[in-house]
């Protein structure tokens, strides 16, 4: 059974490329751009574009994007230089996220023509040359991925990120790569140092899990609010899938305190059994109202007049419009 908690927690730890290769020349050398200081915080722009893109070479052509609001934006500082900030990346991984929907040209285009269309030099040229470098990456990792299996063990996973950031040393300028990896790669040796204490045989179930609540109380503040949210989602899928393989709460529990330690643990056993005395008592409700309706010779009147009764019996006026909304 611990296999299937660790096997998604390794899973975790893996970062995924797009198979892209390079198709376009490497744009003229930019000048320096603007880098924004904090990539974990939300930075307004100095100076948003003029104007929106007006041709239709912009737009997303995916039948998967269309209809979406664009995640991400191409900002500039007040002399026309390219901002450096994690929007960039979203930006260029909105459109990357059609590949096998688009042919990789179609998509590159796209791109270039909203960068082209949108900015002028100076900002137009480091834009250009930032994502055929992104693209670069991009081919680069798949290329990596090759000289790593699906399933590690720890050391070869830490391996894999050292070559990772290795790759985008390389590839952008230190501000570059803080800006576009810098949350990514926290929560990576997040997930591979509480995967060392998870392997550690050293330690009790009850150690481990406060060493990772100790881990992940060390980190700021800025990084706990990017980390805590995927760590709750990686609990309720592993969560949903150790229950649907038949393990019972013991594994859950073990699961729990490995990923959130003990307080939380407690809270969410806590709502378990709040959760599990509500559908109880739904169920006898249901129960009971199914036999009022299934009794021969009521009028339809008193029939509704039997269950309005039994359901103010059983729930608060609250609780009444939830199950109201339930049956709805």
């Amino acid at each position: 059974m611990k296999a299937l908690v660790y096997l998604p927690l390794l899973a975790a730890a893996l970062l995924l490329g797009w198979q892209l290769s390079r198709s376009t020349p490497p744009a003229p050398a930019p000048t320096q751009a603007v880098i924004a200081a904090d990539p974990t915080a939300q930075t307004p722009p100095v100076n948003l574009l003029r104007e929106p893109p007006s041709t239709t070479a912009v737009a997303p052509q995916a039948n998967s994007l269309r209809g979406t609001e664009v995640d991400g934006r191409l900002q500039v500082d007040a002399d026309g230089n390219l901002l450096i900030s994690d929007q960039l990346r979203h930006l260029f991984d909105y459109y990357l996220s059609t590949a096998g929907e688009q042919d990789h040209e179609q998509i590159v285009a796209q791109v270039q023509a909203l960068i082209r269309d949108s900015l002028d030099d100076p900002a137009r040229s480091q834009a250009l040359d930032l994502f055929q470098r992104y693209l670069d990456y991009q081919r680069a990792l798949v290329e990596l991925e090759q000289d790593f299996p699906a399933a590690a063990d720890i050391d070869s996973l830490w391996a894999r990120q050292d070559a990772v950031q290795r790759l985008r040393a390389d590839l952008f300028s230190p501000a570059e790569h803080q800006a576009f990896f810098a949350a990514e790669e926290s929560y990576n040796r997040f997930t591979l140092e509480r995967l060392s204490i998870l392997h550690n045989p050293n330690l009790s179930d009850d150690e481990k899990a406060q060493d990772i609540e100790a881990l992940r109380e060390s980190l700021p503040e800025a990084m706990q609010a990017l980390l805590v949210p995927q760590i709750h989602q990686d609990l309720r899928q592993q969560t949903q899938a150790l229950r649907a393989a038949g393990a019972n709460e013991g594994a859950v529990r073990d699961l729990r305190m490995q990923m959130v330690g003990p307080e939380a643990t407690a809270r969410l056993e806590a709502l378990d059994v709040q959760r599990a005395q509500w559908q109880q008592r739904l169920d006898d409700f249901v129960r009971e109202r199914d036999a009022i309706l299934s009794q021969p010779g009521l009028a339809d009147s008193d029939r509704d007049s039997a269950v309005q009764a039994l359901l103010e019996a059983r729930f608060d006026r609250t609780e009444q419009l939830r199950v109201s909304a339930l049956e709805r």
